[in-house]
């Protein structure tokens, strides 16, 4: 597939465009009018932050192209995916200084071909529009389609969702401080943080290169009641809450402070 991407932006001039999906009536609204948008320009701007709040559950469970802007509104690059909003976050994660704001362009039958035709009639719609392919585009252009190779840890889990006798959540909560070095109580998931603060806080500890674990606040089957145990654990009012070396460290607007002094650098660095 990306392989077919790469081609056909050599050959946009030869394309001509047509439709690629059908209107669905028993759709929600918001991906209706998604649908009903299949130009590029008239397609609605999506900042993916709202309020500290992620907005990739928009395009859940959609298939499609999709456009990404950085914060200047600039279009960096076209790409199409079964998965929107797992591509969107691969993006905001591995290139958050490009990954800003999106467009999608829902295709309702994902074949191959259809993708590609989405694709391809967003493409050359930007070349017409801005006169060259976007940046991510480009001939050679290799960080946007990259994928790292290594696999992500997995997450924490207090209990194996079974129930628990003879120990407490909060036990358990103080054991996962104390024998981790460095712990990050989130909502959502290592690969899918469910708000704003909680990816923002990942994304520091991975622009900082730091081996930590996370513990999904969330996960009501595994972690219990967590998201209020958390909080009087470590008399904090908020989620995400990161911890190194058995001490609370802050939340995410703490750790953002620590991480522009050099601080929390230092702290993840330090030797045992």
């Amino acid at each position: 597939m990306q392989q077919a991407m790469r081609n056909e932006g050599l050959r946009l001039q030869n394309y001509n465009s047509r439709r690629v999906f059908s209107k669905s009536k028993s759709a929600p609204r918001y991906i209706d009018r998604l649908r009903r948008s299949a130009s590029l320009k008239e397609a609605e701007l999506q900042p993916l932050t709202y309020q500290g709040e992620l907005q990739i559950y928009k395009f859940a469970n959609l298939a499609g192209a999709y456009a990404v802007y950085d914060k200047e509104q600039a279009l960096q690059y076209i790409g199409l995916s079964r998965k929107v909003d797992a591509s969107i976050t691969n993006h905001m994660q591995e290139l958050p200084e490009l990954t800003h704001a999106v467009k999608v362009f829902p295709v309702e039958n994902p074949t191959k071909e259809a993708l590609v035709d989405a694709w391809k009639q967003w493409v050359e719609q930007a070349v017409q529009e801005l006169g060259s392919i976007p940046p991510g585009n480009a001939p050679g252009e290799t960080k946007w389609q990259a994928r790292k190779a290594s696999p992500m840890k997995q997450e924490i889990r207090l209990t194996a969702g079974k129930g628990i006798t003879g120990i407490t959540i909060e036990q358990l909560v103080d054991q996962v401080v104390k024998t981790n070095k460095v712990v990050a109580f989130v909502k959502g998931t290592r690969a899918q943080p469910q708000c704003g603060f909680s990816f923002k806080m990942l994304q520091i500890l991975n622009e900082n290169k730091a081996d930590y674990e996370v513990v999904n606040v969330l996960d009501e089957v595994h972690n219990p009641n967590l998201r209020d145990i958390i909080k009087t654990y470590s008399q904090w009012p908020t989620i995400p809450q990161l911890y190194v070396e058995g001490e609370f460290v802050g939340g995410a607007d703490i750790v953002e402070q620590m991480n522009g002094s050099g601080e929390l650098q230092k702290l993840l660095t330090k030797k045992e």
